[in-house]
């Protein structure tokens, strides 16, 4: 296999816990905690590892939070470049109600980082020897930087012969397109957030996406629908919607992550765009009925992935 490298911008430390019942107004008491690095290219880094993937991880990490972070990839045997920043690192909580079933994800904004702080991380990807077959631009930007940073990183990566994956949104997504983005992956406000107004059909979300890729946007879109799989229209003139079989929900946390992980994995073993697609959308199923913010087992995504079904449209 080749090897990866990974950019998270705005990690967290991922809080854990479950409560009989969300108390409003009055103390929530919760039980059974804990805590993981989170953030989409750390998450990616970590699945990828386990997979057996050579794969290094660039991050920020300031403050009480940051030295988690740090001290807790350390356990973890995949190298991993950190830019100190000044400002502290975020957490985010999930907590699953018992009572209901229901889980509560909260995200919180993150640090602001300096100029010098950002710049950093992009000279770090720069000096990356030997240059990774495949960059994973994955999770949101931090205030500070600049809303073209993943776009100019692509463009660099490119120039080096890397393929560039990105999953992002917000601010960060629409000075991203273009040159050097060889996939990108968004859920269906993403892509409505690029400007898609048009029917909610998926031949007219296809036949959009399509055109995305027609104009040089990117090689290959996909586009989530949740419990309905994902959508991919790609350079080769495929459009095809694959749907997982029917999947309780225990933790969606990580479900994104994980679709890109093993998306990743299969291109790296020689899979098609396509056939990677496929295997995204089981692990993405196989994901929301695991604890935590992790896929622990490929025996369960190939499981799912012969009953993930193929339909093309024209």
């Amino acid at each position: 296999m080749g090897n990866v490298a990974t950019v998270t911008m705005n990690p967290s430390i991922d809080l854990f816990a479950e409560a009989e019942q969300l108390v409003e107004n009055g103390k929530t008491r919760c039980h059974n905690p804990s805590h993981e690095p989170g953030g989409g290219g750390i998450n990616v880094a970590r699945n990828l590892h386990r997979f057996g993937v050579d794969v290094v991880a660039i991050l920020t990490a300031g403050g009480l939070q940051g030295e988690l972070l740090k001290r807790t990839l350390k356990r973890e045997t995949f190298s991993f470049h950190c830019v100190d920043i000044q400002d502290e690192t975020r957490q985010c909580f999930a907590v699953t109600e018992k009572a209901s079933g229901k889980l509560f994800h909260l995200v919180l904004p993150g640090p602001e980082l300096q100029e010098s702080e950002w710049r950093q991380c992009l000279d770090t990807f720069n000096t990356l020897h030997p240059t990774p077959d495949y960059l994973v631009l994955s999770g949101s930007l931090p205030d500070g930087v600049p809303t073209d940073f993943y776009g100019n990183l692509a463009r660099s990566a490119a120039d080096r012969g890397t393929r560039v994956i990105l999953d992002t949104s917000g601010k960060a997504l629409s000075p991203s397109r273009g040159k050097g983005i060889y996939l990108t992956k968004l859920n269906f406000g993403e892509f409505t957030d690029l400007g898609y107004s048009g029917p909610e059909d998926y031949s007219s979300i296809l036949q959009a996406m399509a055109e995305m890729v027609d104009k040089g946007l990117t090689d290959n879109l996909i586009v989530t629908l949740d419990a309905d799989g994902a959508l991919l229209a790609s350079k080769a003139g495929e459009r095809l919607h694959a749907r997982p079989p029917e999947t309780r929900v225990v933790s969606h946390v990580g479900a994104g992550d994980s679709f890109v992980s093993v998306l990743v994995h299969q291109l790296d073993s020689g899979k098609t765009v396509a056939e990677a697609f496929r295997y995204g959308v089981a692990a993405a199923a196989a994901k929301v009925s695991t604890p935590g913010n992790q896929l622990m087992d490929l025996e369960k995504v190939e499981s799912i992935v012969t009953k993930v079904t193929i339909r093309e449209h024209d």
